[in-house]
C-alpha cells in the first residue's frame, strides 16, 4: 500500500491487541507532526501511524525502542502499550501509547524558566547515563541527528549560502568553522539522544516544563545534538541556568553551538516563506547568531 491505513483498519488492530480499548473513542489530533498522524483514544492512550513512507522506520523501530529501553527519566514521556503492522501486503507500522497530559510549549507560548532549563539539562543527564544497548545509529530516517558534525558540514554550508540574502553568512559560516574544528565526539562519549528537542515536543503542566514527546529520531549519538536546546530553547538567565546545570565543557558547547546552527540553517532554507513554527523558531536562532560574532 502507498498511504497510511484508514480509521477502520487502525482501530480494528488497536482492539485485536488491546480489546480494552476496542470501544474508546479515537479522535484525530489536528496539529500532529509532519511525519505522524495521531489519534487520541479515549482518556489515557494515544494512537500513531506513519503519514509518509520516509517515517516508517522511526515508528517502526526508534520510537517503540526508545519507550522500552528508557526508564525513570524526571519529565514524563510516554510508554508503549502495544505496536504492530498492518499485516498488508506492504505493511505500515503503528503504535499505541500512554497519553500525556499537558500543552504543547510551542502551542502555548510558553516563555521557559530557569526552572525548565533546570529541568531539562537533569532529563538530559539521566537521559545519557541510560543504557545504550538498543539505541539506533544515525540515519537517515532520523536526518543524521547525532551523527559526527563534518558528516553536515556540505548541506550546511549550502544552506548559509541560501539564506545570505537574510543573515551574516559570514558570522553564520564563522560559527560553523569554530564548530568542526572542535573535537568530535568520542565512541565512548556517545550517548541515547532524543534528536528533535524543540518546543513542539515539550509538554507543559501548571506553567512548567512536565514531559517530552516524539522519540521518532531517537538514537545513539553526540549528547551536544540534544544539549543545542541550550540555543534554541532558553534565553538569558535560563539560558545561562542550563548550561550551569548540564556541567557542559567548552568542546561540547562548540558542538552543540554548531548543531544548533545546522539544524536551523538547513530547515530556514528549506521552510523559508510558509510561515510555519519551524520556520519562525529557527529564524530566530540565526538572527540571534547573525549578531553573535
Amino acid at each position: 500500500m502507498s498511504t497510511p491505513p484508514d480509521i477502520d483498519t487502525l482501530k480494528r488492530l488497536v482492539g485485536q491487541s488491546v480489546p480494552d480499548l476496542a470501544a474508546q473513542p479515537f479522535a484525530r489530533v489536528r496539529n500532529a507532526g509532519t511525519d505522524n498522524l495521531i489519534y487520541k483514544i479515549g482518556d489515557a492512550h494515544a494512537l500513531r501511524v506513519a503519514r509518509r513512507h520516509e517515517a516508517i522506520p522511526s515508528l517502526a523501530y526508534r520510537e517503540p525502542v526508545a519507550m522500552r529501553s528508557l526508564k525513570d527519566l524526571p519529565l514524563e514521556t510516554p510508554e508503549l502499550v502495544a505496536n504492530g503492522l498492518t499485516g498488508m501486503a506492504e505493511s505500515w507500522p503503528w503504535l499505541v501509547c500512554s497519553w500525556l497530559e499537558g500543552e504543547s510549549a510551542e502551542a502555548v507560548g510558553h516563555a521557559f524558566t530557569e526552572t525548565d532549563a533546570k529541568r531539562l539539562a537533569l532529563f538530559l543527564l539521566d537521559l545519557q547515563g541510560q543504557k545504550r544497548d538498543f539505541a539506533a545509529e544515525p540515519n537517515i530516517d532520523n536526518h543524521w541527528r547525532g551523527c559526527p558534525l563534518v558528516q553536515r558540514d556540505a548541506p550546511t554550508r549550502g544552506a548559509i549560502a541560501d539564506v545570505a540574502d537574510d543573515f551574516d553568512a559570514i558570522a553564520l559560516a564563522a560559527i560553523w568553522k569554530v564548530a568542526l574544528e572542535a573535537p568530535p565526539c568520542l565512541e565512548r562519549d556517545r550517548t541515547w539522544i532524543h534528536g528533535d528537542l524543540h518546543a513542539g515536543n515539550l509538554l507543559v503542566k501548571d506553567e512548567a516544563l512536565s514531559g517530552v514527546l516524539d522519540w521518532g529520531l531517537s538514537g545513539l549519538g553526540d549528547p551536544a545534538s540534544d544539549l543545542m536546546a541550550g540555543f534554541t530553547l532558553f534565553e538569558g538567565a535560563a539560558q545561562d541556568a542550563f548550561w550551569k546545570a548540564s556541567g557542559i565543557s567548552e568542546t561540547v558547547w562548540r558542538r552543540a553551538r554548531g548543531w544548533a546552527l545546522s539544524t536551523s540553517v538547513i530547515a530556514y532554507a528549506f521552510y523559508r516563506g510558509t510561515k510555519t513554527p519551524i520556520e519562525k523558531r529557527s529564524r530566530k536562532l540565526l538572527e540571534d547568531f547573525s549578531f553573535s560574532i
